[in-house]
C-alpha cells in the first residue's frame, strides 16, 4: 500500500460511502500521513532547518546547534502539519483523527483485522494466493455491525479501566 493507491481507495470506496460530517480514525500507517510542506528531520542540514523557521516566522538564535534547532522544530511542527487526506476529507466536511502512535490496541480495525485472519485461516487449504484473497473478500463482507460494536464497546471498556 502507498499513498496514492489509498488516496484511490479513499475517493473510489470510502468516501462515496460516507455520511456528511463523518469521523474517520486513521492510524499511524505512513500512507494515511502523507504530508504537503513536510518539516525538516533530523537528517537535514541546518541550512534547511532555518529556512523552514524563517517561512513560518518562528524565532531561533543564531548560535543554536543543529540538535537545538530540531528539537525546535519537534516543538511546532504540530502547528503546521498539513496532512493529505485531512484536506481532502475537510473540503468535504469530514474530520481526521489519528490514533496515538504505537497504539493498536486502541484501533479497533486491528481486533477485526484479527477476527477476519482467523477466519480464513480455519477454511484456507489450499494456500493459493486467489484462494486468500478470496476468502479475505468473503471474511470482510461478512463481518456485522454487531461485531464491530462488540469490538467498540470492548475497547471503550479497555480506554476507561486504563
Amino acid at each position: 500500500m502507498n499513498h496514492v493507491n489509498y488516496e484511490k481507495w479513499l475517493q473510489g470506496k470510502l468516501i462515496p460511502n460516507l455520511e456528511s460530517k463523518s469521523v474517520i480514525v486513521v492510524d499511524n500507517a505512513s500512507y494515511h500521513n502523507a504530508q504537503f510542506n513536510r518539516h525538516p528531520t533530523s537528517h537535514a542540514r541546518k541550512g534547511a532547518m532555518l529556512f523552514w523557521f524563517d517561512k513560518h516566522g518562528i524565532r531561533y538564535s543564531s548560535i543554536m546547534t543543529k540538535a537545538e534547532l530540531y528539537d525546535l522544530i519537534k516543538m511546532h511542527k504540530p502547528q503546521y502539519e498539513t496532512f493529505a487526506i485531512d484536506c481532502l476529507l475537510a473540503e468535504l466536511g469530514d474530520t481526521v483523527i489519528r490514533l496515538p502512535l504505537y497504539h493498536p490496541d486502541l484501533d479497533p480495525i486491528e481486533k477485526i483485522w484479527g477476527i477476519v485472519k482467523t477466519r480464513i485461516a480455519a477454511k484456507n487449504v489450499a494456500f493459493k494466493l486467489r484462494d486468500v484473497q478470496q476468502l479475505a473478500e468473503q471474511n470482510f463482507a461478512a463481518v456485522t455491525m454487531e461485531e464491530w460494536a462488540a469490538v467498540c464497546r470492548l475497547l471503550k471498556l479497555w480506554k476507561k479501566s486504563t
